[in-house]
């Protein structure tokens, strides 16, 4: 499972049978150490994410049993559409997104 930006939106009007009406998107990982990397994922989005969004995705069995079917033909899918993340400040070097960033309180 990784991070990742939904960088846009895919359509092909002919396709395998056991993917007419689901929706694709393309996705770009984030490396949590650094900025987003240069690769693009298509996944398949049964959420309804948008552009712009940060999303959680899941490949293989996993992305195929999240859209509910195990025989569809994908290799990832769009699982969670994230809201905001807690990191811990001290071991914290990446570049997400300041604005969903909810640091953890340090405990005394």
């Amino acid at each position: 499972m990784f991070i990742g930006r939904v960088v846009g939106s895919l359509w092909a009007t002919r396709k395998t049978e056991n993917t007419r009406g689901v929706k694709f998107l393309i996705i770009q990982p984030y490396n949590l150490n650094k900025a987003p990397n240069t690769d693009t994922i298509v996944a398949a989005d049964i959420l309804g994410a948008g552009e712009g969004e940060l999303v959680m995705v899941a490949y293989g069995r996993a992305a195929r049993i999240a859209v509910g079917h195990e025989d569809m033909s994908i290799e990832a899918a769009v699982i969670g559409i994230i809201d905001e993340y807690e990191v811990d400040p001290s071991t914290y070097s990446g570049d997400l997104d300041p604005a969903k960033i909810k640091f953890k309180k340090e405990t005394a």
